[in-house]
């Protein structure tokens, strides 16, 4: 028994050596990033700010799915509800630390989630299906809710948009939610066929820049086109697993007949996800209780290029809903 509890010991020794030299690349990356452009490093108010944004962050664990699920918490001052976060494709909940920084002075601390298989959390990298990810939220709600009895807000960008609505759609009842993008992928019958193709036969990874085509130009700001081209982040998933990608194209389920208000947002220069494709697929989910808004002059990265006018956004409408929630 000893010598097994040794193993076991060491085992986790190791675990967390692991973890924690994770985290400090990818804390390096998302810092550096920030650091390189001026736009940026004036958002958070200067290099000192960014350096104490990041230093206030806490690491919380929640167990999910049977894997670790991992948590980046930015606490508020005078909190007056919880965000909870999706990050987008492949992304990790520090990369949005401006975001997280930036809601939690407002009033709003935030939960970003690292979905299984990103940033910190356990599981095979990229490897996390629509469901699995409704499931993370649901349990990071859960835990919001029950450690703080604050109201909680729902929040995702680029894929953690389509997951926030999502997640309404399958019946989550945060108090109110704000989702940058959507699109339903599984209305279409040749997309939910694809999806029965790459189950069946797919076993490769997907490249993310495969399916986020101009990945690497997405963004307004040069040194977040750079930290995207050099894919010098290692908590990324870079690739994401077939079985996910598949279950993004087959995700189909009835519309709920209540749903909390949710207002989606898109840039109206959006390459990624256009507009269109937007307001198109909103209005196809059928899901009550949802405005569309097109921000002008306004590309695919909302919550790293155009930060300065999408907080205020975010912040009025949970504001105005803050006070129908019990």
């Amino acid at each position: 028994m000893g010598g097994a509890e040794a193993d076991r010991s060491g085992g986790r020794s190791r675990e967390a050596s692991i973890t924690s030299a994770l985290e400090e690349g990818m804390t390096a990356a998302v810092r550096d990033m920030v650091l390189a452009s001026p736009r940026l490093t004036r958002v958070a108010g200067d290099a000192a700010e960014v350096h104490r944004m990041l230093d206030a962050i806490e690491n919380v664990w929640i167990d999910a799915l049977g894997r670790r699920i991992h948590l980046d918490f930015h606490p508020s001052d005078a909190p007056k509800a919880t965000v909870v976060f999706q990050p987008g494709s492949g992304a990790h909940a520090r990369l949005y630390f401006l975001l997280g920084g930036l809601l939690a002075r407002r009033g709003y601390q935030f939960l970003g989630v690292d979905r299984p298989g990103h940033g910190l959390s356990e599981g095979p990298r990229g490897d996390c299906t629509v469901e699995e990810a409704i499931a993370v939220t649901h349990a990071a709600v859960d835990q919001a809710r029950a450690q703080w009895r604050h109201p909680v807000m729902l929040l995702g960008s680029s894929m953690g948009g389509l997951l926030t609505v999502f997640a309404l759609l399958r019946g989550l009842q945060p108090d109110a939610a704000v989702a940058h993008n959507f699109v339903y992928p599984g209305k279409l019958i040749s997309l939910r066929l694809r999806a029965r193709l790459i189950g069946r036969f797919r076993r490769r990874p997907y490249p993310l820049a495969k399916l986020e085509r101009g990945l690497d130009t997405l963004s307004e700001d040069p040194a977040v086109n750079a930290w995207t081209r050099h894919r010098v982040d290692p908590a990324m998933a870079w690739e994401l697993s077939a079985r996910s990608v598949a279950s993004l194209y087959a995700f189909r389920v009835p519309t709920p007949a209540h749903a909390p208000p949710c207002l989606v947002l898109n840039g109206d220069q959006d390459k990624a996800i256009p507009a269109w494709a937007t307001r198109l697929f909103t209005r196809w989910s059928r899901l009550p209780n949802t405005e569309v808004k097109v921000v002008p002059d306004a590309g695919h990265h909302l919550f790293l290029d155009e930060l300065e006018r999408c907080v205020p956004m975010i912040v009025d409408w949970f504001d105005t809903h803050l006070t129908s929630a019990p």
